[in-house]
């Protein structure tokens, strides 16, 4: 009997030893209100997409219920308020993209003076970023990561939804007053 709990626990630690090692972080623009937010709609970024037709899914799933939840709604149109995106980041020292359909986006948390060339630096490998940005200012508002979402292939699943969870209780950021 004792034989089979070390071996229940040996796999359990196997299994679940990256979630504990998950971490997210966040940054967002502290002049924004983001209680004027009511729609948001999709974007891709840059080669961000997931190569796995179901890992997408799962992502844009996740981060649907988590938007939703805090009341703001996805456009069935072009006239969302913001605009969501994600990346996954595959190699070692991935850099960041960003949405920039113009050239004309303002820099936001996290990116350089260059507007037309947003740079945000580097994250480890496996992370998951997700930005949301303001439509009408050209602003990248909001920025998400959570590392350590791909570390293993079992675990995946899980670790979107409790990764994606954990990063959205940060979201709306708090007010400043």
């Amino acid at each position: 009997m004792q034989s089979f709990r070390a071996i229940v626990f040996l796999v359990m630690s196997l299994v679940f030893t990256p979630l504990l090692a998950q971490k997210v972080a966040y940054d967002w623009d502290k002049d924004v209100d983001f209680t004027v937010y009511r729609t948001y709609k999709w974007v891709e970024v840059a080669s961000g997409k997931s190569a796995v037709e179901t890992t997408h899914k799962r992502i844009v799933n996740n981060v649907d219920v988590q938007i939703q939840a805090k009341g703001v709604k996805l456009a069935r149109d072009d006239n969302a308020d913001l605009y969501v995106g994600y990346q996954i980041v595959a190699d070692k020292k991935g850099q960041i993209a960003s949405f920039n359909p113009d050239g004309q986006w303002n820099p936001g948390p996290g990116m350089s003076a260059n507007a037309s060339k947003p740079s945000a630096g580097t994250v480890a490998q496996g992370s998951l970023i997700v930005d949301i940005y303001d439509k009408k200012m050209k602003k990248l508002i909001w920025r998400g990561i959570v590392s350590a979402a791909f570390d293993s292939r079992q675990a995946v699943n899980y670790a979107i939804e409790n990764g994606l969870s954990k990063l959205f209780v940060n979201y709306p950021p708090p007010i400043n007053k």
